[in-house]
């Protein structure tokens, strides 16, 4: 779907050849005529809660970024399916024009002011990548690629020429602030910080931020006037509102809720989040490998999603990669999560599946007893006597809890002691098992449309936003390397799997399933698609319209 009237930007890029994105031009921001639509109200829930953060604070959640996509500057947006697109506004075009160097230009459109009549020009570009590329944080990869940015005579042209190749700089420039906005995630930032896109924000708080349209933009003119989102998670009582209900939470409970709605629509798909098992790569027991492929092993992830979603007619399958999501397009196993009438408890033993990365309980056991630790009446422990007991962070969501304990029993039923430790988010998770604080951890750890972005974990510095896991190879990090620089998307994908694999076989992270996803929205809306993340639905909101009243027939 084409994001606010653009043209498609995202062309897939040959090594033999480079795509040439279209440049958009329109006029300057003049105030538009209003439509019927404007006097409208649509309510969206979406996962709470919220924050000021801009999007190159470590703070931002896909919540805060999806709102700011709304209310500033992108050169590229998600669209539902997890793609990007143009987003066709102030930015008005970016041209990869060179891969020695890697060059790309980005043009301005003429005559855009911010909220605050300050003009918009390529000074905020380059304001924005000086502020990047000083952050150590993983959201500054690629602005610190840059080695130089040339704004034009007219402010109307931006030159970025890299120092190397860097094949995801349509991640960059996203959700531009205005020169002078300091990074902040206090939601008194996010209602004073000046704005330039369809929408504006009237007031926040950390359950409520309502966005009012921005008059003087001249694209998808006919657009809801008031958003109020919320992360209450509640259909409106009567019959004749507007609204959107994206939330991470399925269970028997809210799909039936759903259900006894005739004036809604829903679909159970899957999230961007990996529900993992996190390993340490220091502490004394963990570090040893027969104990991480124990662990992994012995934890049955198609019963375990039986539990959680088997009365749902819905389940997400077992895991087959640690890098992608199971509704990402080169996700090496199932395509995508389906509803299903009924679930299987088949097990595939590791011996006969790739790289032996299958649930079998009878090999973990066998592995433990190989390795030298002995099994007495109540538990395992070392040949010297030290006993198999270990301490596992837990991120802060329901499913993470829930999941956490499930592992615990069966890991109790087989003599193996863990003590959980509950941690106030999924980074502080995944930091616990990279500082070698905890031995496992157990979070939903995010993707996005570049699987770059999960596969920073393995590679680089670990800053904390980038979910480290505290382990790194040589080989692993030539992988990234030749993944990160190849614009053949075709080659790449090869390698990033390759380097999934790796992970994988080495033990350092045992992904468990894809999170699933509840959209629900009422009838009386039309457009409303369903997508993976929150930015790639509330990126949609422009062209969500009211449907035509039913006829009798």
């Amino acid at each position: 779907m084409v994001r606010r009237g653009s043209i498609g930007r995202g062309a897939i890029l040959a090594l033999v050849a480079l795509a040439v994105l279209i440049p958009i031009g329109r006029s300057g921001a003049t105030s538009v005529k209003a439509n019927p639509l404007n006097a409208e109200t649509v309510d969206v829930s979406l996962p709470g809660p919220f924050n000021g953060c801009t999007y190159l604070d470590p703070g931002a959640t896909p919540t805060s970024d999806a709102i700011n996509d709304l209310i500033v500057p992108s050169a590229f947006l998600t669209t539902s399916a997890g793609n990007l697109n143009g987003e066709n506004g102030p930015i008005a075009s970016a041209e990869l024009t060179s891969l020695t160097p890697e060059t790309v230009k980005y043009t301005i459109t003429p005559n855009e002011k911010w909220s605050n009549g300050t003009a918009f020009n390529g000074n905020d570009l380059e304001g924005w990548w000086l502020r990047a590329r000083a952050l150590r944080t993983v959201l500054s990869d690629g602005y610190r690629d840059i080695k130089s940015l040339t704004v034009s005579k007219d402010g109307y042209g931006v030159t970025a020429v890299f120092a190397t190749p860097y094949a995801d700089w349509n991640l960059l420039f996203r959700d531009v602030e205005a020169l002078g906005t300091q990074g902040s995630c206090a939601l008194s930032s996010l209602v004073a910080r000046p704005s330039l896109g369809p929408y504006s924000v009237t007031s926040a708080t950390a359950s409520r931020v309502v966005l009012t349209m921005n008059k003087h933009w001249p694209v998808d003119t006919d657009r809801f006037g008031r958003i109020v989102i919320t992360d209450a998670g509640v259909m409106p009582s009567s019959t004749g509102a507007h609204f959107v209900n994206f939330s991470l939470v399925v269970n028997r409970s809210l799909v039936q809720a759903i259900s006894s709605h005739p004036n809604v629509m829903s679909h159970i798909g899957s999230s961007s989040n990996i529900e993992a098992i996190s390993f340490a790569s220091n502490r004394p027991l963990i570090k040893r490998i027969a104990v991480r492929q124990a662990l992994s092993w012995s934890v049955g992830r198609q019963a375990l999603i039986d539990q959680l979603w088997g009365a749902v007619t819905f389940s997400p399958s077992v895991a087959a990669s640690a890098l992608y999501s199971q509704g990402q397009s080169n996700y090496p196993g199932p395509a995508g999560s389906s509803p299903s009438a009924q679930t299987t408890t088949t097990t595939i033993a590791p011996s006969s599946s790739h790289n032996g990365l299958g649930d079998c309980l009878p090999c973990a056991l066998d592995v433990l007893s190989q390795s030298g630790f002995v099994r007495s009446t109540s538990e395992w422990s070392t040949a010297t006597g030290t006993p198999l007991d270990l301490t596992m962070a837990v991120g802060p969501s329901d499913l993470d809890g829930t999941v956490a304990a499930s592992v615990v029993r069966e890991w109790a039923s087989i003599g193996i002691k863990v003590k959980v430790v509950d941690v106030r988010s999924d980074v502080a998770a995944a930091v616990a098992t990279a500082t070698n604080a905890e031995d496992l951890a157990i979070f939903a750890r995010p993707t996005i449309t570049a699987v770059s972005f999960a596969a920073r974990s393995w590679s680089g510095t670990g800053y904390a936003d980038a979910y480290p896991s505290g382990w790194r190879t040589v080989a692993i990090t030539a992988l990234f390397n030749r993944a990160i620089a190849n614009f053949n998307p075709v080659t790449a994908s090869s390698t990033w799997l390759q380097m999934d694999q790796k992970i994988q076989s080495s033990y350092w992270v045992r992904p468990l399933f894809t999170s699933p996803s509840l959209l629900a929205w009422s009838n009386t809306l039309t457009g409303v698609t369903t997508s993976f993340s929150v930015p790639g639905l509330l990126d949609e909101v422009p062209i969500w319209s009211v449907a035509p009243p039913a006829t009798q027939s």
